[in-house]
């Protein structure tokens, strides 16, 4: 049964982050739209990563609760807190995955599916820097 919550909330956390995700990326858009200098191409960096961020923090309070429910604990340190968690959750969003904190038991799960979002939303990210550069490149030429 621990194995079905887990899966619950990697997917309910998966479909949350990508939705806000594409949400941010949406009004980024819609700014590039109106007005393409470098300002509005900053504050859409800034908008991208506080996205992340927040997908960050979406993912360290889902492990915080997979702790609490029994899903599993962490393994490489001592003491677990709130910065242990969204540490973790940085380092596997980026899929750098530095192995110092690991997760045991089904929230292996969770991680693996913040690692798959993370390259989704990352390759999302990637879609409107290039937009950013393109319309900047053909402005150019």
């Amino acid at each position: 049964m621990t194995m079905v919550i887990a899966l619950g909330l990697a997917m309910a956390l998966f479909l949350l982050s990508v939705g806000l995700h594409l949400a941010s990326l949406g009004v980024g858009h819609r700014w590039l739209a109106r007005r393409n200098d470098f300002a509005v191409k900053l504050a859409i960096s800034l908008l991208v990563l506080l996205s992340h961020l927040l997908v960050v923090t979406l993912f360290a309070t889902g492990f915080g609760l997979g702790v609490e429910w029994g899903l599993g604990t962490f393994a490489g340190t001592q003491s677990l807190g709130w910065m242990d968690h969204f540490y973790f959750s940085l380092v596997t969003m980026t899929t750098l995955g530095l192995g110092d904190i690991y997760p045991t038991g089904h929230l292996r799960i969770i991680a693996g599916v913040e690692a798959l979002a993370g390259f989704v939303l990352i390759s999302c990210s990637a879609q409107i820097f290039w937009s950013m550069m393109h319309e900047q490149h053909s402005q150019d030429g």
